[in-house]
């Protein structure tokens, strides 16, 4: 698996999505320790891997499908 700096991205999203979730619905329960850190980092892997694997593919063009010309507008000498 390569590692790319969109990877990072999604897994820093979620974490901090989950995070932010858990400090806004009621701040200071349960505790942030070291279990809720490395659940929220286990969720957040596994949401990376995911993405990479099942979503993020659905973004990439194929290569063998070329563009279609976008029509240009008249301009005033034409």
């Amino acid at each position: 698996m390569e590692l790319e700096p969109v990877d990072g991205a999604v897994f820093i999203y979620t974490f901090g999505v989950m995070f932010s979730a858990l400090w806004l619905s009621t701040p200071g329960t349960p505790p942030l320790n070291l279990f809720v850190f490395a659940l929220f980092g286990v969720v957040s892997l596994g949401w990376t891997a995911y993405f990479k694997w099942k979503i993020a593919p659905q973004f990439v063009p194929d290569e063998d499908e070329e563009e279609p010309e976008t029509p240009r507008p008249p301009t005033a000498g034409e």
